[in-house]
Parts: structure tokens; C-alpha cells; sequence
């Protein structure tokens, strides 16, 4: 993972019965297509990542156990991101 990749984050599992409330998370709260950018690292081992609803960080462990793929790599320009405050 760097930063550039595209990814995409797994579908929230459907629920039980109609009865059941529907998922809040942050992608189904956004209707979200869940892919993302990866913008920028972020601390304990984690990635800013944009999506069409918005940003989110997500970690390394998201992506070890699979919830989260990388579906393009982006192309390495050379170039320094510096964050700007």
C-alpha cells in the first residue's frame, strides 16, 4: 500500500430479518461505492483514505484481514508529499 492506491472496502454483511435496523457505518450512512484514495499516512499504522463520502481511516489490520483490498496501485511520481497546515 502507498500512497496513490486506489481501494476498496468489503460490503457491510446484509441483515438477519427485515426487522433488523439497517447498517450506520460510515460507507452505507454515505451510500457510499466504497473506493478510495489513499491520500497520506496516518499514525499507529494507519492511512487517510478519500472516499466519495468522505475521508476515513482505516489500518493495516483492516487490510491483513481482508475487509479492505487494493484494486489499483497508483503510479510513484518521485515527488515528497508534505502536509500543509
Amino acid at each position: 500500500m502507498k500512497v496513490g492506491d486506489l481501494v476498496k472496502v468489503n460490503a457491510c454483511a446484509p441483515a438477519r430479518n427485515e426487522l433488523a435496523p439497517p447498517c450506520d457505518c460510515f460507507f452505507c450512512n454515505g451510500n457510499s461505492n466504497r473506493i478510495g484514495l489513499i491520500m497520506s499516512p496516518a499514525p499507529m499504522n494507519s492511512w487517510v483514505i478519500m472516499f466519495d463520502c468522505g475521508k476515513w481511516q482505516l489500518d493495516k489490520f483492516d487490510f491483513a484481514r481482508g475487509d479492505v483490498k487494493v484494486i489499483s496501485e497508483g503510479e510513484s511520481c518521485g515527488l515528497r508529499h508534505t502536509r500543509a497546515f
